[in-house]
C-alpha cells in the first residue's frame, strides 16, 4: 500500500527519485499556516484531480478513479517540485454506471458550478495556477465547457488542465499495456486489468483478486455508443471492460509512474503559458 503523502517506490522500470518534503504534498493535510507560507515560499501551483465514485466490477472499490488520481497526481508534485495536490473531487458525472449499486453520479451542471467554485477557493487562497487532472473520463466534457470562463477569470491565476484526452488516453492507456505484453482488450478501458494492477499497486487492500473477472473485451470504439446511450451494463452485465484477472501490482506502478510522468509534462507546459502571460 502506498499511503496518501508517501513516496512511491520505483517498479524497476519507470525510474522516481524524489526528494522528500518536509510536509505533506496533500493541501488538505496541512494547516492553512502551512499552507500561506508555503505560497509566499513559491508554492503556486495546484493539482486537483477530478474522480468518481463508481462500479468498477466484482474486484474493485467504487473509489478506483479517486485513488489513482490521487496517486499520479501526488508522484508529479513531487517530481514537479513546489506544486500541491487539492482535494480530490470525488463525486464526478458517471450517468453511464446509475444501474450499479452504490454509484454516486452529479449532473453536469452541478459539476460545472463544483469546478468553478474550487477554482475561486484556490484562487483566492492565492495560488497562481488550478490543474484539473482529469482521473474519470466522463469529467472531461464538463471541463472543456468551463474552461474557457474559468482560465483568466480571476487576476493572477490561470485555471487549466487537461484538454486532450484523447492524446493522453492514445499514449498511456493504449500504449503501456501492450508494450507490457497486455492486449488491449485485456487492459480495458474500464475497471479491466490496467486499472485493476493500479489498485493492487496502490490500495491492494481494497481489491478482491478472488472474485476478479473478465468482462467486455469488445474494443471500446466498438461498444462506446451504446454505453453511453443505454448504460454500462447493456454491454457488460458485471461492469467490467476488459480482464481483471490479469491484474499485477508490479505493472500498476509502473503505469501509475507512467501517467504521473505524463501529467508532470502537462503541467511543465502549462507554466510556460502562465510565463508567457506575465511577459
Amino acid at each position: 500500500m502506498v499511503p496518501r503523502s508517501e513516496p512511491p517506490e520505483s517498479d524497476g522500470g519507470t525510474m522516481i527519485e524524489p526528494e522528500r518534503e518536509k510536509h505533506s504534498l496533500l493541501l488538505d493535510e496541512l494547516t492553512t499556516f502551512q499552507v500561506r507560507e508555503l505560497i509566499v515560499g513559491g508554492w503556486h501551483d495546484v493539482i486537483v484531480p477530478l474522480g468518481a465514485t463508481e462500479q468498477h466490477g466484482p474486484a474493485l472499490p467504487l473509489l478506483v478513479d479517486n485513488e489513482h488520481g490521487l496517486q499520479t497526481a501526488i508522484r508529479a508534485a513531487r517530481l514537479l517540485g513546489k506544486t500541491l495536490v487539492g482535494p480530490v473531487v470525488t463525486l464526478g458525472y458517471s450517468q453511464e454506471h446509475t444501474a450499479f449499486a452504490g454509484t454516486v453520479s452529479v449532473s453536469k451542471a452541478t459539476l460545472a458550478g463544483m469546478l468553478h467554485d474550487i477554482a475561486e477557493s484556490h484562487a483566492r487562497t492565492g495560488f497562481r495556477m488550478v490543474y484539473f487532472w482529469i482521473a474519470h473520463g466522463g469529467n472531461h466534457a464538463v471541463l472543456q465547457d468551463i474552461l474557457p470562463q474559468l482560465e483568466l477569470k480571476w487576476p493572477g491565476c490561470y485555471v487549466t488542465g487537461l484538454r486532450d484526452l484523447a492524446g493522453y488516453v492514445s499514449t498511456t492507456w493504449n500504449r503501456i499495456p501492450v508494450e507490457k505484453g497486455i492486449p488491449l482488450s485485456i487492459s480495458g478501458s474500464h475497471a479491466g486489468e490496467f486499472e485493476t494492477s493500479m489498485m493492487l499497486a496502490a490500495r491492494p487492500d481494497l481489491v478482491r483478486m478472488d472474485s476478479a473477472e473478465a468482462g467486455n473485451v469488445a474494443p471500446f470504439d466498438a461498444i462506446v455508443e451504446k454505453v453511453m446511450q443505454e448504460g454500462i451494463d447493456r454491454v457488460s452485465p458485471n461492469g467490467v471492460l476488459g480482464d481483471q484477472r490479469a491484474g499485477d501490482a508490479r505493472r500498476g506502478e509502473f503505469y501509475l509512474n507512467t501517467l504521473a510522468e505524463y501529467l508532470v509534462n502537462e503541467v511543465k507546459q502549462a507554466r510556460e503559458r502562465v510565463a508567457q502571460r506575465s511577459r
